[in-house]
C-alpha cells in the first residue's frame, strides 16, 4: 500500500487512516490464519516423518536379523545333509521299514461330515453322522 496516493480522496486525512490502518490489519489477520494453517500442517507433516522414521527402524531391526536367520539355517541344512549322509549307509545295511500312516481326526466343532436326521418310534429326532 502506497501513502502517496490517498484511497479515497474525499475522505479528511484521518479517515484516509483509520480505513489504510483497517486494510493492514485485516492483512495481518489474513497473514496470521495462513501462518497457524502452515504451523499446522508442518506438525502434520513433522509427526507423519517421525511414523515414518520409527517404521524405518523397524524395517532395519528386521534386516539386521537376517544374516542369523541364514546362519542358523545353513547350520540345519548341514545337519541335514550329515543325517542324510549316514542314514543313506545305514538303509543300505538296514531292511527297509514300511512308512507309519498318518490318520486324520476331527477336533472341536469342525467336522467334515455330513448328518441326516431320522425320527424314532417315540418322535425323537436322531442323527446318523456318515464321514
Amino acid at each position: 500500500m502506497s501513502s502517496s496516493r490517498p484511497s479515497h480522496p474525499n475522505l479528511p486525512p484521518s479517515l484516509q487512516i483509520l480505513y489504510q490502518k483497517q486494510q493492514e490489519y485485516a492483512g495481518l489477520q489474513a497473514l496470521r490464519e495462513a501462518s497457524a494453517e502452515m504451523v499446522t500442517r508442518v506438525e502434520k507433516l513433522a509427526e507423519m516423518s517421525n511414523i515414518m522414521a520409527d517404521g524405518g527402524e523397524a524395517v532395519g531391526g528386521v534386516l539386521r536379523n537376517w544374516p542369523h536367520v541364514f546362519s542358523i539355517l545353513n547350520l540345519f541344512a548341514q545337519q541335514q545333509s550329515e543325517r542324510s549322509d549316514t542314514s543313506i549307509q545305514e538303509d543300505e545295511q538296514e531292511e527297509q521299514e514300511p512308512l507309519p500312516v498318518l490318520v486324520r481326526l476331527p477336533y472341536g466343532g469342525e467336522t467334515t461330515s455330513t448328518s441326516t436326521s431320522t425320527s424314532d418310534k417315540n418322535g425323537t429326532d436322531q442323527q446318523d453322522t456318515t464321514r
